[in-house]
């Protein structure tokens, strides 16, 4: 794209977007997986399978050469980078389709304050850098598509490479790029096999790290929990203990979840209406009735053109949604609807183009700006709940919650913490050293039963959950603390 106009609002999409993320970021850690991935980031840890190996990474080098702030606003930096980027590329790619610079710079800031992209943009979530990793692939692919060139390709399997190594769900949009590729005979030259073998290779090289830092942490004795007899394996540090290869395979498989029910919700085919549902219940959500209308016949539009560049669009939204509301481990499953959302605001594009040449809304003319405005109100007005984004810059739970199980709980205490309120926990004691020597271990009050009468002869020991009556056969369980959560002190 060598335009002026172009580049200077590719510019603004990007600086607007990541000014207003930086705006409304947390000041501090947070709690549940957000908490668990500013740790592990922070720490050269090992995040939940399937390890996320490039998040950690690439946010382990940002963390330590950014140079403002703490540890967990820094990776919240870095997200914010990464979705801002993912909203230039929509602008970007809808000038590829040949989208008006309006439209494609309402659309591109559409995608980039819903309220999802907006919320996921100002949290440590690994779908905001897989999403741009994903976008970074279809963009090099169309190139390749339009150009034949063997650099594009490489491109392309590297950027899918390294979303892969983000997060599986980078697998469902392997299908489209293969569409693309495909699509030139030119594929099937030795360059072009080398340039996609290469590629592949190189975005799955994290990969590599986990055995090898898994190994590292048991040898240097990294993680505190095995000083009290706990085997290698808990969250943060060493997450199942992924140092053989049988640990391996089951920890990047994702073997301890329900990954196949996902997979196999694209062969219940009664559930696809729901699927459709769902789809456009998300899109109405984050765009409003009028981008979904618009949204609807920009879809239709991308397949009726029969061009495979075009429907391939179309595909890269679709795919991830039977697994998605298929995965029954999944909690807060919009998540997983980003590249539905960008790809929507590309179709709403496509749809508003052909609804300004339907009533002969040129270029310059007033009613083509009316136009637009409507679309940015639907918009606006879509999703009152962005209010809430704003208020979070304002947020310091993490921060508080750590204070008052500090305050009621000894320098040497080992603490059971349930996954939610552990990570906070996990993130004082590694990260910034605020909760002493105290012993955090991410588990359920009855997970360790047999390790208790070590721990309760040497230590004072703590319960920390959501069970509101609690009750340890054999010991004595007293409530310490009540709030959003239940604090328990374990004796004989």
């Amino acid at each position: 794209m060598t335009d002026r106009r172009d580049v200077a609002l590719t510019s603004v999409v990007a600086a607007g977007a990541f000014g207003v993320y930086v705006a409304t970021l947390p000041p501090s850690f947070g709690v549940w997986d957000n908490a668990e991935m500013q740790t592990v980031t922070a720490i050269l840890g090992i995040a939940h399978p399937p390890g996320c190996p490039a998040m950690v990474l690439i946010g382990y080098a940002f963390v330590h050469a950014f140079p403002f702030g703490e540890p967990a606003w820094r990776l919240g930096v870095m997200c914010s980078l990464s979705v801002a980027a993912s909203a230039a590329l929509l602008y970007v790619i809808a000038r590829r389709f040949e989208i008006g610079r309006v439209t494609a710079a309402v659309c591109a800031l559409g995608f980039a304050f819903a309220l999802v992209p907006w919320h996921s943009a100002t949290h440590p979530e690994i779908q905001d850098l897989a999403l741009l990793f994903r976008l970074c692939a279809l963009y090099f692919a169309l190139r390749w598509f339009d150009r034949g060139d063997v650099p594009a390709l490489f491109a392309t399997s590297l950027a899918a490479g390294l979303a892969l190594a983000t997060h599986g769900i980078a697998v469902l949009l392997l299908p489209v790029l293969a569409l693309l590729i495909a699509a030139r005979p030119e594929w099937k030259s030795p360059a072009s096999l080398g340039a996609i073998a290469a590629g592949f290779a190189a975005g799955l090289l994290p990969y590599v790290y986990v055995p090898f830092r898994s190994a590292y942490v048991d040898a240097h004795h990294l993680d505190p929990t095995v000083a009290i007899g706990i085997a290698p394996g808990l969250p943060f540090w060493d997450y199942d203990d992924p140092s053989t290869l049988g640990n391996f395979v089951h920890f990047v498989t994702g073997a301890d979840f329900h990954v196949a029910g996902g997979f196999a919700g694209f062969f219940d085919l009664l559930r696809y209406p729901h699927f459709v549902q769902r789809l456009g219940g998300q899109v109405a959500h984050a765009y409003g009735w009028l981008g979904t209308v618009l949204a609807l016949g920009g879809c239709y539009l991308l397949i009726a053109s029969r061009k495979l560049d075009r429907i391939a669009i179309v595909l890269a939204a679709l795919l991830p949604v039977p697994y998605t509301e298929s995965y029954s481990d999944l909690q807060e499953s919009e998540r997983y609807y980003m590249l539905a959302f960008w790809c929507a605001a590309i179709a709403i594009g496509i749809g508003f183009e052909r609804l300004t040449q339907v009533f002969e809304l040129r270029m310059h003319s007033v009613g083509r700006y009316a136009a637009a405005t409507a679309l940015a109100l639907s918009f606006t007005t879509a999703a009152p709940e962005r209010a809430q984004i704003i208020d979070q810059r304002h947020d310091t739970f993490g921060p508080d919650f750590t204070a008052q199980v500090r305050s009621f709980t000894e320098d040497d205490a080992i603490l059971l913490v349930e996954w939610g309120y552990a990570t906070p926990l996990a993130y004082a004691s590694y990260v910034d050293g605020s909760f002493g020597h105290r012993t955090v271990v991410p588990a359920g009050a009855t997970q360790y039963l047999a390790y208790l009468p070590a721990w309760v002869a040497h230590h004072p020991v703590y319960v920390v959950g959501f069970d509101s009556n609690l009750q340890i056969p054999g010991w004595k369980v007293s409530r310490v603390s009540v709030g959003s959560y239940y604090a328990y002190r374990v004796t004989r």
